[in-house]
């Protein structure tokens, strides 16, 4: 449509006297009014198509928009093209027409959150399957398998579920109080309402498992309880049978629900390879509603990524950048060099402080991998000079420092770059290795959640000082560690961590457990801002993974990825955060979830 200025029409002709045409004069003067118009309205039908190419498909307005962009924090509203922002703009400016319009009703919305770490086949498993991490008693047990049953079709197998995982400190528990409390279950419990599903459900740290009479029968093994232990529950475990495609497919879109439900755009999954078959399949159909940055977990496999091209393209335009497209990414390798606090296998310097005396002198231990510590390191050595970004788990302090120690054999070997190193969980550091990540653009790839939640048993486990050094968010930052927040969902088979980031957030900012344990917060001088944990949930783990360049901030150009929050975290206590929904989830431009 052509504009209307000062009452005039272009594309409208000014009036005539129409006079008899008798001279030639004339003719040629009529003639050539006749081109004149015909030209101005070819000219005004190219605006209206040009104006129509360019029209918006989305316009998200009236809004309290962070948009992480330092150079305009704020906004009120976005203009979306295809799958980018075409244009932002604050609530004075006049935003453009649209072919879709949404009022945000001046709620607060952010760039979709990134999650930076997360198991998601083992999630969909969970959430699909069966969960019994807080299950210690018999109702509750029978309802959780009852209900399971009633999810997966006849015929499916129902494994794990973890029982017991908070039977010592309930969920929320600082580790004041603990419980003496043990739940044994039994088959009689439950093979009345699992006539046609098998059930070998375990306990948290696996020393036993649960059959039902099916699970029995199809293992052939004789039990009146229906518990396994030992060899014989971990050939129970070794005979159960591989899901099918269709069922893990199922799984995932469980997965992909909550990752809608709870404004999670991106997520950096580390299952097994197996998985990657699904995402393609889901992306096939265009069912593929939250973007994935796909990492192999094991060291091995940094030969294979090389023949696939899974490198980062260091000569990319403007910087490094991952490979893959906007919806699958490649370009990093996750592996171990210790294990974990709950299992008292995360590597220190000096001994647990709740071993036995016979323990007294056991630190923890190196995983399977890095148990050669010189192969370890060549292996780390080669992957990155092959051009793949390295993510390794670190939980105690001394496998911390000796991290810090490849990454000055890959400086020294490979030159020093901008590799983003990323050091996960970074969980305990000791008080003289703080420094040594200054100028270095290491990437603490951190889950912040762990904080509301380990507090429980982790002075338990290394006492109040070494404490100290745990979760240092705060002091990471000041010696210019790049934070860059994910979940660690599902959680481990002694906790469950949520993929919910307004949980991660909470923690960060409070440091407290979800019952407001302590009440000035856990080693309160970690805690950072509210801005500080956005961005470490948004730029900083897009940042981590060489994706900062299209998603992240909310800006023009970027890709068009949106969380709306129902609160005004900027403006409400953090405690209200934890009783927060997301209104909309928007992916590339499209509207996921809309509560």
């Amino acid at each position: 449509m052509a504009n209307i200025r000062d009452g005039w029409n272009p594309g409208t002709p000014e009036p005539m006297n129409y006079e008899p045409i008798t001279t030639p004069n004339k003719m040629k003067k009529y003639a050539s009014y006749l081109l004149t118009l015909f030209i101005a309205l070819a000219l005004c039908s190219c605006n209206q198509e040009s104006s129509s190419d360019n029209e918006i498909d989305l316009l998200l307005t009236n809004g309290k928009i962070w948009t992480g962009d330092e150079a305009m924090p704020w906004a009120g509203w976005i203009a979306i093209k295809g799958e980018k922002i075409a244009q932002i703009g604050t609530n004075e400016q006049v935003p453009p027409n649209a072919e879709e319009t949404i009022d945000l009703e001046g709620q607060l919305t952010v760039p979709g959150f990134n999650d930076s770490h997360v198991h998601f086949a083992s999630a969909g498993a969970l959430l699909l399957g069966i969960n019994l991490l807080d299950v210690n008693e018999e109702e509750k047990f029978r309802q959780r398998v009852q209900e399971t049953t009633q999810r997966l079709p006849k015929g499916s197998w129902i494994t794990r579920g973890d029982w017991g995982a908070y039977e010592a400190w309930g969920v929320g528990s600082e580790g004041s109080e603990s419980k003496d409390m043990v739940f044994n279950p039994h088959r009689n419990m439950i093979d009345d309402i699992t006539p046609d599903h098998p059930v070998l459900v375990t306990r948290y740290d696996r020393t036993e498992g649960l059959a039902n009479a099916l699970a029995l029968e199809a293992l052939g093994i004789e039990s009146e309880t229906g518990l396994l232990t030992g060899e014989s529950l971990q050939t129970a475990l070794n005979s159960v049978p591989e899901k099918s495609f269709e069922r893990r497919l199922a799984e995932s879109k469980r997965a992909l629900e909550e990752c809608r439900k709870y404004g999670v755009t991106t997520v950096q999954d580390m299952s097994d390879a197996t998985q990657l078959e699904v995402y393609q399949n889901l992306k096939e159909k265009g069912e593929l509603s939250c973007r994935v940055t796909f990492s192999p977990s094991r060291l091995i496999e940094y030969k294979d990524m090389v023949e696939k091209g899974w490198v980062i393209d260091w000569d990319a335009e403007g910087g490094p950048q991952a490979a893959g497209d906007d919806w699958i990414g490649f370009g990093t390798l996750k592996t171990h060099i210790d294990g974990i606090m709950g299992a008292r296998t995360a590597r220190f310097y000096q001994p647990y402080s709740d071993n036995a005396l016979e323990n007294a002198n056991w630190r923890g231990g190196w995983r399977e991998f890095s148990k050669d510590m010189e192969s370890f390191k060549d292996m780390i050595v080669s992957a990155d000079s092959a051009g793949i970004q390295m993510r390794i788990h670190a939980i105690g302090d001394q496998a911390n420092a000796i991290l810090l120690d490849i990454l000055d054999s890959m400086d020294y070997y490979n030159g020093v770059n901008d590799r983003r190193f990323r050091i996960v969980h970074a969980q305990v550091i000791a008080p003289q290795d703080f420094s040594r990540f200054k100028g270095r653009n290491i990437v603490a790839e951190v889950q912040p959640y762990h904080v509301t939640d380990d507090m429980r048993w982790m002075e338990e486990r290394i006492g109040h000082e070494r404490c100290r050094g745990a979760y240092a968010f705060k002091t990471l930052e000041d010696n210019d560690c790049i934070l860059s927040f994910g979940s660690d969902w599902p959680g481990t088979n002694a906790s469950y961590y949520p993929i919910n980031p307004l949980m991660g957030l909470y923690a960060a900012v409070t440091r407290q457990t979800i019952n407001g344990q302590p009440e000035e917060g856990w080693f309160p001088e970690q805690r950072i801002s509210l801005e500080e944990a956005l961005k470490a949930y948004t730029w900083g783990s897009s940042y981590g993974a060489f994706q900062e360049r299209d998603r992240g901030r909310l800006k023009e150009g970027m890709l068009a990825d949106v969380a709306v929050i129902n609160k005004d975290l900027f403006e409400t206590e953090p405690e209200e955060w934890l009783e927060a929904n997301f209104v909309y989830t928007i992916v590339g431009g499209k509207v996921v979830y809309s509560k």
